[in-house]
């Protein structure tokens, strides 16, 4: 057994806070933070402040990243929320000491590294784990949508998460000749990526489809032998034919033609219906304004259903426009008597938020498609977007454009983000309900607004300029800043704690981690008389492929 000194090393200090924030990732907010305070403390507990201040004069690379934080501090200049500037800069102080860390520390080794991503994988099982058991009803969590069953965090965050395990897992695939080994990594890339099917992640999977792209593309640019080319060519196209046929499928359900329908003035209870023939909003070629007696709606549903007619489903949606939608999904006439026909599973479904009675017929995905290509039309004509997460993303975008368009050079400062957004909503007469009236959901959006194009041009300088710098060519690293970029988008990802953990940690690691001294402080060819090494994290192919390893 070895010696506690030998145990309790700055470098295995060093390593235990990345292992905490790797597992506190997935599973446990509290043991991420942990991590962080970890690795901190243990950098000021270490000195050998000449050495790293050496680093610091001269790595250009940190300096640059130190930038984008320096950036919000300058933003305070323009602000007049200070509690939400502060808070803003206490989350993204990962983005600023996580490289400090990294490129002042000792190197570590690739297995190191490897074992951490291991590690890593490990606690994202385990997560999935518990969420498919919360899935299945084995725990009291309450799950509405299917994506509640992320119990740890964010869906999407946890998506993302998913989406680099399984970059690791391919990427990892060929380092081991044990038989075993080989199919435990398999069976943990189909299970992966089968739970991101299960929590009808479309973000995750859309992400992961351009990632295997991107790699399928190198590797088959690589083969050598012809028939092993056409075979992998053939699977990939095949897979990607199967995408594009479900969702041609769904654009095709929902644009098939307006059925004729017969206008009816009297129910059979001699109240009036409602008929709004120019609206076109449908479900399964079926007018949804067509043939509507609200009053007997109201009466008949608020006997079936503990949820009130005017309330809102479990999704959050108001329930009479569920009704309205799922009633017309089977053609029938919005009233009494469509309600009292309703079994008590339709009754059931339409409580759960489900709008369209072929939504019981269908795989989750592909009621996802159908949902977006739904709700993209819906927006377009107008409707409001509240508790649909794809129209109120666009609602999102258009109130941020508007923003950015009165204030595009410097934006409105560190701290008046949220502020701005609430005023442009008034302004603008949006529909949506107050409660919903959020941030962009798109990273380079909220900078645009927070800095102007002054402050996006930094954050792309910041973003890519230490890939550039460094030269590095490591595929992990594509795969992951890929997922990065993706993911901001669609989600304002450097804006919460876990987002920034996330991208600070993976983005530091793989650029820095296993970098000799020499290497950190390279630059731009042509800028300083400094040799510049080739990539710290080698290309994958054939010839290095006990990198890692």
């Amino acid at each position: 057994m070895p010696p506690i000194k030998t145990l309790f090393t700055h470098k295995t200090i060093f390593l235990f806070g990345i292992f905490l924030i790797m597992v506190g990732m997935p599973l446990s907010k509290f043991l991420m933070s942990v991590g962080q305070f970890v690795l901190l403390g243990n950098w000021i507990w270490e000195g050998d402040w000449k050495r790293k201040w050496q680093v610091l004069k001269r790595s250009r690379v940190l300096w640059v990243i130190s930038g984008f934080y320096l950036l919000h501090l300058i933003g305070l200049l323009w602000t007049t929320d200070f509690d939400y500037a502060f808070n803003d800069l206490r989350i993204k102080l990962p983005l600023l000491w996580f490289p400090l860390l990294f490129i002042t520390s000792k190197p570590l080794e690739k297995k190191e590294i490897q074992v951490l991503l291991w590690f890593f994988v490990a606690a994202i099982f385990i997560a999935s784990m518990v969420c498919t058991m919360v899935w299945l009803g084995y725990t009291n969590h309450r799950v509405v949508d299917i994506r509640d069953i992320s119990i740890f965090n964010s869906h999407i965050r946890f998506a993302l998460m998913i989406d680099l395990a399984i970059c690791f897992l391919l990427y990892n695939f060929f380092k081991s000749g044990k038989l075993y080994l080989y199919a435990v990594k398999i069976a943990l890339v189909i299970w992966l990526v089968t739970f991101l099917a299960i929590m009808q992640s479309f973000t995750g999977i859309i992400i992961l489809c351009i990632v295997m792209a991107y790699y399928a593309f190198l590797f088959l640019k690589n083969l050598q032998k012809p028939p092993l080319r056409i075979s992998a060519f053939t699977i990939v196209g095949l897979f990607v034919t199967s995408l594009i046929v479900i969702v041609v499928k769904e654009i095709k359900e929902q644009q098939m033609p307006v059925k004729p329908v017969t206008r009816l003035y009297r129910t059979v209870n001699g109240m009036d219906y409602y008929n709004d023939l120019l609206n076109t909003e449908t479900e399964n070629g079926n007018l949804t304004w067509a043939n509507v007696c609200e009053p007997e709606l109201e009466k008949e549903w608020n006997k079936r259903s503990q949820l009130k007619y005017r309330g809102t489903d479990k999704k959050g949606n108001p329930i009479r426009l569920t009704i309205l939608r799922y009633l017309a999904s089977k053609g029938l006439n919005k009233d009494s008597m469509a309600i009292s026909k309703q079994t008590a599973a339709d009754i059931a479904l339409i409580e759960n938020g489900t709008p369209n009675f072929l939504y019981t017929n269908k795989s989750g995905m592909e009621n996802r498609v159908y949902e977006l290509i739904y709700e993209y039309e819906s927006y377009k004509k107008g409707n409001n977007p509240t508790g649909h997460s794809f129209q109120m993303r666009l609602e999102f975008w258009r109130v941020g454009l508007d923003i950015v368009k009165r204030r595009w050079l410097y934006g409105v400062g560190t701290g008046d983000v949220q502020r701005v957004y609430d005023n442009q909503y008034h302004l603008s007469g949006s529909k949506l309900r107050s409660e919903w009236r959020k941030r962009s959901h798109n990273q380079f959006l909220a900078i645009t607004i927070a800095f102007g194009v002054t402050g996006l041009s930094v954050f792309l300088l910041y973003l890519f300029y230490p890939a550039i710098a460094i030269r590095t060519k490591h595929y992990l690293f594509s795969g992951f800043f890929i997922i990065c970029i993706l993911s901001m988008i669609n989600e304002d990802t450097l804006e919460t704690q876990a987002g920034v953990t996330f991208f600070g940690l993976f983005y530091n690691l793989f650029l820095f981690a296993a970098q000799k001294d020499t290497e950190r402080f390279s630059a731009l060819p042509g800028k300083t008389n400094e040799p510049l090494n080739p990539a710290p994290l080698v290309a994958f192919n054939k010839d290095n492929l006990k990198n890692y390893s």
